[in-house]
């Protein structure tokens, strides 16, 4: 799918930290040296509530907490924020190992990204410091690990923040201002894993060859913990789904200690869902439904044949689905939109009647996500999938109002909100209403 058009965001300055409101403001000020110990476990933004900077200011701050020695190491498919370059700028001043990987796509004569390239100037001069503590700012011209796809992970990591070591975190979130003021996200952080912060840091270094890696796809397994590194295809390998893999060793009934009434319960927040792979998963997901799951999903955009299958209505009905999206100004075209990839399982699942799983991270429901380079997390911890649940349970109840919802003519008819992606009848002519989402 091409790239679609980049949602453009206003600055913020006025933004709400926990210890208090906090003035950000572009420039060297703004990249002040802070003493933040980022906590662990799951952050979400909301763009139309006090929240909507918790996960932008969590990054900043571990940024400007990380200190002379120490390393930030960051790949997000987009970097488009002053703060975020004025940050990463002061911390290698101040004698922290900055190196920052960047989809290609983001950074070109089509879509111009000044703040990039003025990270990239001031990072890529440092001669004097042992290679491997060398700052930079690079690009990787598609999947950095494959043979195709895009550089999509959304991966930050550092060596020390505040009293916090080996820090990873990883969720939806690019270090973008649209991540914060025009998407749903999510980021977790996880501290004090040596051998998963050394793994990932394992996998940035293959990034930042941008050369096909030996062994693309990997997983690595610390505790609750299992790290899912992507391209899942690559080589002749152009079939087969983690995800689906996963929903095929879930079972609907018999949970003990989990799920709801004795049957499994599946929650589902995603951004994009496309093409045949996307259609397995749904095809999937209508049989788990009619075999009594409770399933419930939020999304932003799937496609037409797939909606169809959620939709059908023989066995126990149409699955219960509800857009997030919000177009604010009446030009048929979404300003603000769901962001996350995210699945988690309550129930029955690969023999456990008792699972509580949740899976997160950058990779959407789609052949691209499959091709590219993604970082995901299997969490298996009753705490986490609750948060994460309970999240989409939220946005399920609580749709972003929409002041110009459409009637089927095209015209706009009264206010309300957006059950179900549009139809092509309900579409007005000549509009593109997912136009400003960024599917990756």
């Amino acid at each position: 799918m091409k790239q679609i058009t980049r949602l453009l965001a206003a600055t913020v300055s006025a933004v709400l930290l926990a210890g208090g409101l906090t003035v950000v403001q572009a420039g060297p000020a703004a990249a002040a040296p802070d003493n933040y110990t980022p906590p662990s476990g799951a952050k979400f933004n909301d763009p139309l509530s006090d929240s909507r900077r918790a996960i932008y200011n969590h990054l900043i701050r571990s940024i400007r907490s990380v200190t002379r020695g120490e390393e930030i190491r960051i790949a997000s498919w987009n970097l488009k924020s002053e703060n975020f370059v004025d940050s990463l700028i002061a911390a290698h001043r101040r004698g922290v190992s900055v190196q920052v990987i960047v989809s290609s796509g983001n950074a070109n004569e089509e879509n111009p990204n000044p703040g990039f390239f003025r990270l990239k100037r001031n990072l890529n001069h440092d001669g004097s410091r042992p290679v491997e503590r060398r700052s930079w700012a690079m690009l990787c011209t598609s999947s950095c690990r494959g043979g195709s796809g895009i550089a999509h992970t959304k991966m930050y990591l550092f060596s020390k923040v505040g009293n916090a070591k080996n820090v990873v975190m990883f969720g939806s979130a690019n270090a973008t201002e649209v991540a914060a003021t025009g998407q749903w996200n999510d980021l977790f952080t996880v501290k004090g894993k040596r051998a998963l912060y050394d793994r990932s840091e394992q996998i940035f270094r293959e990034m930042s060859r941008d050369r096909r890696a030996k062994q693309p796809y990997q997983t690595f397994t610390v505790g609750k913990f299992q790290a899912i590194w992507y391209p899942y295809w690559y080589g002749t390998r152009t079939s087969g789904d983690p995800t689906l893999t996963e929903l095929q060793h879930t079972r609907c009934k018999g949970a003990t200690g989990a799920g709801a009434g004795g049957r499994t319960v599946v929650r589902i927040g995603m951004t994009a869902w496309l093409s045949a792979s996307g259609e397995d998963i749904a095809n999937r997901l209508k049989t788990m439904w009619n075999r009594g799951c409770d399933v419930k999903i939020v999304y932003a955009v799937i496609g037409n044949r797939i909606l169809k299958i959620l939709r059908d209505p023989t066995g126990r009905g149409a699955i219960p689905m509800r857009q997030i999206v919000q177009d604010f100004n009446g030009d048929g075209v979404y300003d603000r939109y769901l962001h996350m990839k995210v699945l988690t399982v309550s129930g029955v699942w690969r023999g456990d009647t008792s699972a509580n799983v949740t899976w997160n991270g950058s990779s959407n429901w789609t052949p691209v996500s499959l091709k590219s380079d993604e970082m995901g997390m299997k969490i298996q911890a009753t705490g986490v999938r609750r948060r994460y649940a309970n999240w989409i349970e939220h946005l399920f109840n609580n749709p972003p109002y929409n002041p110009y919802a459409r009637s089927v003519s095209g015209r706009t008819a009264s206010p309300g909100f957006i059950d179900e992606a549009p139809r092509p009848a309900d579409l007005a002519p000549g509009v593109n209403p997912y136009a400003k989402i960024e599917f990756n």
